[in-house]
């Protein structure tokens, strides 16, 4: 059992976006999918510094010049200090029955450590996945280097994947998004920001770094968007416009972040961004207007922002089509003339 501030992870939560445990059930998911995938059934954990070696005198009285030391055991902590999806947070992986305290909050039962006594210690993905999890996206002692993954083939396959990933993105930057409009959306949707001033070369080398840095940040945050929540965005959906949208209305200074944590439009409140999202604040308030039950305040958003100067600037048809879903507008058997002209009178007032 994992907990987190003395509170038990619900598997479960990753199903109900309500639930306060949603973002930590998803993010073990994925991390665990992620393990899974890469290492199979199980990860073996080694001391990158042990066993040592030294000159000594073997029981003949030769000198030895590679003479194994006895390998000291490492102690590795239950419990954790990371900064979290809610600012601090304590995690612990509980290898036995936990305790509940009067309060009802939960602590460790009576193992509170694990020890290697030798160099190495082999974790199984399906019988000790939640030690798995704990050791590789929680532990200090991982993520500082005291220990690593010894794992020839899974480590051939990352440096492969490490590859082909350059290569495809080289060639969806490149290739893919050839077109100067779907440049321009993709890099906003990504939070790109003034990519109306920039040259398109410029855009693509920003939109590298910012697909590479999230591919980084996957590895200790399975929620991070790396190169698969690009490629998928490469396909232009009623998401994408959404967040290029958003995004091209915090450039002209229609949404502007507040120091108290909120998105405003003027002085009406768009999004309060949770203390533990602010790292993510684009990709929350994006998400939130998202939200069905969000519509009439993306409506509102909308007659803010959009006007005839940015309806003349739209080069894709499919943008007027989500604009008129999105403002309740009827859109079934409708011709692209019918869908725009309504949207602009929607928009455009005399």
């Amino acid at each position: 059992m994992l907990l987190i501030n003395q509170r038990p992870l619900e598997i479960n939560a990753v199903k109900d976006e309500s639930h306060p445990m949603h973002l930590h059930a998803k993010e073990y998911e994925k991390g665990l999918k992620y393990l899974r995938e890469t290492y199979g059934n199980s990860i073996r954990f080694v001391r990158p510094k042990f066993p040592k070696k030294t000159k000594g005198i073997d029981s003949k009285g030769r000198e030895v010049d590679n003479l194994l030391l006895p390998t000291p055991p490492m102690i590795i902590p239950l419990t954790a200090e990371v900064n979290g999806r809610t600012g601090l947070e304590i995690w612990s992986c509980a290898l036995d029955n936990p305790k509940l305290l009067p309060n009802g909050l939960w602590e460790l039962g009576s193992r509170r450590s694990i020890m290697i006594k030798d160099a190495n210690i082999t974790v199984n993905l399906k019988s000790q996945a939640e030690l798995a999890f704990f050791l590789y996206y929680k532990s200090p002692f991982y993520s500082s280097g005291q220990l690593k993954i010894d794992d020839p083939v899974a480590q051939a396959k990352l440096e492969g994947d490490k590859e082909r990933e350059a290569l495809e993105l080289q060639t969806a930057i490149y290739g893919v998004l050839a077109d100067e409009a779907q440049l321009k959306v993709v890099a906003q949707s990504c939070g790109i920001a003034g990519v109306d001033k920039k040259h398109p070369d410029a855009i693509r080398k920003e939109l590298k770094s910012v697909v590479m840095e999230g591919e980084k940040r996957k590895k200790k945050d399975p929620m991070a968007k790396g190169l698969k929540e690009f490629l998928d965005e490469l396909k232009v959906t009623d998401a994408v416009r959404l967040r290029s949208a958003i995004k091209t209305a915090e450039d002209n200074g229609k949404i502007v972040w507040s120091p108290d944590g909120r998105y405003k439009v003027g002085e009406r409140e768009l999004c309060k961004i949770p203390v533990s999202e602010i790292p993510r604040r684009f990709d929350f308030m994006c998400n939130h207007l998202g939200n069905v039950a969000n519509r009439p305040k993306l409506q509102d958003l909308l007659r803010d922002i959009i006007n005839k100067e940015y309806l003349d600037k739209i080069e894709d048809e499919k943008t007027f089509m989500w604009l008129a879903r999105s403002m309740g507008l009827p859109v079934e058997f409708k011709k692209k003339e019918a869908i725009r002209e309504s949207v602009y009178e929607t928009f455009v007032t005399e």
